[in-house]
């Protein structure tokens, strides 16, 4: 039997074996995990198949990783994410998602997010700017929102983080034109605009001063019963001098105050007219001052002659596309809404008494522009040539 010294020293060398045996399998543990941090691919290939299916599921929930982080989940195990620094167009960086293979990174230019516009359609009212809108959007490189957001006239004290919100998401490569044709009726709201952006760039749409009383009458009427409705000479108060009347047609008192605030090669002016003849040199002209490369293409519009004006050519190519972007109707193309309601006749001697008080308002126009317009209740005097948007040899007051 054994002593009691012996036993003694059999535990004592027990103990001591069991400390060593501990010891070595924490340090072999250690080496492990540092192993694993310095080289995620010694994870064990059960837990780096999990960790891929993981991966995987984000991305198809989110898309391709954003431009400016790259985040993996491996170590998620042990409470940890790993990040990569941002990176600059068309670099590459290692993905942890992809366990250590190239991506290319989103390109900034392509991430999308509201940002503010840098051009206004400003006014006039009852003149296209809904459709001129429209039209612009049809571009590649043009976003705008579709209601009115009214910031310079109503909401500017919110602040130009919320004038942001309001904008439809598009990337840095992309203008934002925001559409209010009240702005150009208030010296405030000019004002607002220039204290905003004082290089941004403006577009104001005019159209014939007497089709555009009748389309103000046409919108003020549109739900009464014609019957009820007043005769048009009656509802201006019958006089062609009335102030209501030149409140509406005096352009020129308008697009100079315009001029007294922003340089002239930051304004354009345009004809309602000239877009409803024939829209493709009208958004030329606008994709050429709003600095954007071309993309109106000769077969996008047909004129459609129940309407009386152009439609989108529903065989063109970019059709689907136009179908994505605004409202119009599948079988003719044309816009719907306000555009194309039925204006009310005008007597001949009331039409002649208006054209009498409306025309020096009209010479004041073209000769303060640069340029004058063909519009069909004003057809030109003998003095007066080539009358279809061309330039004048007035110089602008």
């Amino acid at each position: 039997m054994f002593t009691g010294k012996a036993v003694k020293l059999f535990v004592t060398v027990a103990v001591f074996c069991f400390v060593i045996l501990y010891i070595l399998q924490q340090s072999l543990t250690y080496h492990r995990v540092s192993l694993f941090l310095q080289d995620p691919s010694k994870k064990p290939s059960r837990v780096r198949n999990h960790l891929k299916l993981q991966n995987a599921k984000l991305q198809d929930e989110s898309g391709t990783l954003g431009s400016n982080t790259a985040t993996g989940i491996l170590g998620a195990s042990n409470g940890l994410e790993l990040q990569t620094p941002p990176v600059s167009s068309g670099e590459t960086t290692s993905n942890p998602n992809n366990l250590g293979k190239q991506q290319t990174a989103s390109p900034p230019a392509l991430e999308k997010r509201p940002r503010l516009p840098k051009a206004l359609i400003i006014g006039f009212s009852k003149c296209g700017t809904a459709a001129l809108r429209t039209f612009l959007t049809i571009h590649p490189d043009v976003v705008s929102p579709i209601p009115e957001v009214r910031y310079f006239t109503l909401y500017f004290s919110n602040g130009p983080e919320w004038y942001r919100k309001q904008m439809p998401p598009s990337t840095k490569d992309q203008l934002t034109i925001e559409k209010t044709p009240a702005y150009i009726m208030t010296n405030d709201s000019l004002r607002h605009i220039k204290k905003f952006n004082p290089k941004i760039k403006l577009i104001v749409i005019v159209r014939d001063p007497i089709v555009r009383l009748q389309s103000q009458y046409a919108h003020e009427f549109v739900h009464t019963d014609p019957s009820r409705r007043p005769p048009f000479k009656r509802w201006w108060n019958e006089k062609p001098d009335d102030r209501r009347i030149i409140h509406f047609s005096y352009y020129a008192r308008y697009i100079r105050q315009v001029y007294t605030m922003f340089p002239k090669n930051q304004v354009l002016v345009l004809s309602e007219d000239d877009m409803e003849r024939n829209p493709l040199p009208v958004l030329r002209e606008a994709e050429k001052f709003l600095e954007l490369r071309p993309a109106y293409s000769d077969d996008m519009f047909v004129f459609n002659e129940t309407k009386g004006f152009h439609c989108f050519n529903t065989q063109s190519e970019l059709f689907p596309r136009v179908l994505t972007l605004v409202q119009v109707k599948n079988t003719t193309g044309c816009l719907g809404g306000n555009k194309g309601r039925e204006h009310p006749e005008i007597g001949d001697s009331y039409l002649q008494h208006l054209v009498e008080v409306i025309r020096p308002l009209n010479e004041e126009l073209f000769q303060l522009i640069g340029k004058r317009f063909q519009w069909d209740n004003f057809e030109p005097e003998p003095s007066t040539e080539n009358t279809v948007s061309q330039n004048t040899n007035g110089t602008a007051n």
